[in-house]
C-alpha cells in the first residue's frame, strides 16, 4: 500500500458536521441512518492532545502540548517509514482544536483506529505510571495493547485501562484510545527527557502496539 499522510482543514470540519446533521435529521424522520463507510485498512489517525491555548500539563520548560506533538510526529514517521500504513494527523502544528474537530476529522478520513497521545499530570512529582482510556466496547482491546506495550517499554507501572467519557472516544466510529504514557510532571521523567531518548522510546512502543493490534 502506498503510504500517505493527511491533515485536517476547516472544510473537513464543516463537511463532517453537515454529514452528521443530515444523518440525525434522517433518523428523526424515521429514515435509515447513514451507513458507516468501510475504514481504510491499516490506517491510523494520530491525535496529539491539547494545542494552541490549551497547554496541558506543565513541568518547567516541558509543556504537554509540545511533548504530545513531538511523540506524535515520531510515531507518524515510523509508521510511514515502514511502508505499511496510511497516517492521518489531527494537527502537526501548535493549534487549538476542539474534541469535535478531532473526532470529525478522524471519522471523515475513515481511519481504522485512532490514537490520541497525552501525558499525565499531578501535583506530586513522585507519581509516575502508564495508563490508557477507552469508552466504547470496541476501544478495549486497542487501549489494553497500548498501555501494556508502553508501560513495558518505558519500565513503568501498568495502571491498566479506565473508561473515560471523552468526546474523542465517544464520538469516534473506529476503535480509539487515549494513551497517557507517563506523568510529564514526574521529576524522573523530566530527567529522562533531558538526558535520554525517552520520547523516541515512547513512539517506538506506540508503533509496536499499533502493529500488534492491526496484525
Amino acid at each position: 500500500m502506498k503510504n500517505k499522510i493527511l491533515l485536517p482543514t476547516m472544510l473537513f470540519s464543516v463537511f463532517s458536521v453537515l454529514v452528521l446533521s443530515e444523518g440525525f435529521t434522517a433518523y428523526a424522520k424515521g429514515k435509515p441512518s447513514p451507513v458507516v463507510p468501510t475504514p481504510i485498512p491499516n490506517s491510523i489517525c494520530i491525535d496529539p492532545g491539547h494545542g494552541g491555548s490549551e497547554p496541558g500539563a506543565i513541568n518547567g520548560d516541558l509543556i504537554e502540548k509540545n511533548v504530545n506533538l513531538e511523540v506524535a510526529k515520531m510515531l507518524r514517521d515510523k509508521l510511514l517509514d515502514s511502508g505499511s500504513y496510511t497516517v492521518f494527523m489531527t494537527r502537526d502544528t501548535d493549534v487549538y482544536l476542539t474534541n469535535a474537530d478531532r473526532y470529525n476529522f478522524c471519522n471523515l478520513m475513515n481511519a481504522e483506529i485512532l490514537i490520541s497521545i497525552h501525558h499525565n499530570g499531578s501535583e506530586d512529582p513522585g507519581i509516575n505510571y502508564s495508563t490508557a482510556f477507552y469508552m466504547k466496547r470496541s476501544d478495549v482491546a486497542l487501549a489494553q495493547e497500548v498501555v501494556n506495550t508502553v508501560s513495558s517499554t518505558l519500565g513503568l507501572t501498568n495502571k491498566g485501562i479506565s473508561r473515560f467519557a471523552s468526546g474523542v472516544l465517544l464520538k469516534s466510529v473506529m476503535p480509539a484510545t487515549i494513551s497517557e504514557g507517563f506523568f510529564l510532571t514526574s521529576s524522573a521523567e523530566y530527567e529522562n527527557i533531558a538526558n535520554s531518548d525517552r520520547l523516541e522510546q515512547e513512539a517506538d512502543a506506540l508503533f509496536v502496539a499499533i502493529t500488534n493490534y492491526l496484525k
